[in-house]
């Protein structure tokens, strides 16, 4: 326990020196992809997931949460956004000798409709543009009741012609009380800058010019009731030079009950014992995301050793938006 404490206090320290000077805003910085959030099952949950980490999820909200849940898992995400937006994610997730967990991750983002214009203001045609950034994560349990986890990530911006790249890293802890409550820490975007570069592209007006991904603090907690069947979630987010925003949400599973064969660390004589163990089958939740309403749900259905799953969710929008439909299709070896 020593151990996992002293591992969760440079992430402290950082925490509170980055809040402390940081000033009030809402958009106009780099890499505004990244900040909508990922895949159905957080965002249904308004997106308060850091304390949380399950399923290839935890790539983004927190790397940490890969750790705890030491199973292999394929997953895509369409997000089906308002204005002409377009998000897709994919991770493949995998333990390593039983020891850790990495995963590989991979989010593309691009706004339809951009209109360029000369100098004159007269359009040239629609301005192609995409986001790609793609993660390779590792985690792994310091001790009995504290994951770490870390990314590193290539983050390429393409706007025509022009190309602007970066890479960065992210760093997290989660440390859980048995299966009732746990605390989550993650600090993203370390070191990230992308550098633009359009002197050779333009032959009037080019130049260089520097984006700075702001740092991201996200500290959340969660709590487990009612025989795991029921999750309580909140996150605090803050990014540098813009506001701080309250994420909330909560989850309900339906159960059911099926007995299966674990390792014995009890009795002498028997190598196995058969217990009985909660398998999710249906989830329904809903959440608060700095300002819009969000709904959800998901359907795991077994496959022989495999289990497949559908989760949904559905966000209201804030003012000049409109609504979010966000589907998720995993497999769970």
């Amino acid at each position: 326990m020593k151990k996992g404490l002293f591992l969760l206090i440079p992430l402290v320290i950082l925490t509170m020196a980055t809040l402390l000077p940081a000033e009030t805003g809402r958009g106009g910085q780099a890499a505004a992809f990244l900040r909508f959030g990922l895949s159905a099952r957080p965002l249904g949950m308004g997106s308060a997931f850091t304390a949380i980490g399950e399923g290839f999820e935890g790539c983004y909200y927190n790397p940490a949460g890969l750790g705890m849940y030491p199973v292999k898992q394929l997953g895509f995400t369409n997000h089906s956004l308002s204005l002409d937006r377009k998000l897709y994610t994919a991770a493949l997730v995998f333990p390593v000798r039983e020891e850790a967990v990495m995963a590989i991750s991979w989010i593309y983002g691009s706004v339809g409709d951009v209109i360029m214009r000369d100098s004159d203001r007269n359009p040239l045609g629609e301005f192609p543009n995409s986001s790609n950034e793609v993660s390779l994560t590792f985690s792994r349990m310091a001790n009995d009741f504290i994951s770490i986890g870390a990314n590193l990530h290539y983050l390429q911006e393409d706007l025509d012609e022009i190309t602007a790249y970066t890479v960065g890293a992210d760093i997290g802890a989660i440390a859980r009380y048995k299966k009732l409550a746990a605390f989550g820490l993650s600090v993203q975007n370390a070191g990230s800058d992308l550098n633009w570069d359009s002197i050779n592209y333009w032959s009037q007006g080019g130049g260089s010019h520097k984006d700075k991904i702001p740092l991201r603090i996200r500290t959340g907690i969660s709590a487990t009731l009612l025989n795991e069947t029921l999750i309580g979630a909140a996150d605090i987010v803050k990014d540098l030079k813009m506001n701080m925003r309250l994420n909330t949400g909560v989850e309900y599973w339906l159960v059911t009950r099926v007995k299966v064969l674990v390792e014995n660390d009890e009795e002498e004589g028997e190598d196995m014992v058969e217990v009985l163990q909660a398998k999710r089958w249906l989830g329904l939740r809903t959440g608060y995301n700095d300002g819009a309403f969000t709904f959800g749900g998901s359907l795991i259905y077994p496959f022989g050793n495999l289990n497949g799953a559908i989760d949904y969710a559905y966000l209201t929008g804030r003012e000049d938006e409109g609504a979010s439909h966000i589907f998720t299709f995993r497999v769970i070896f």
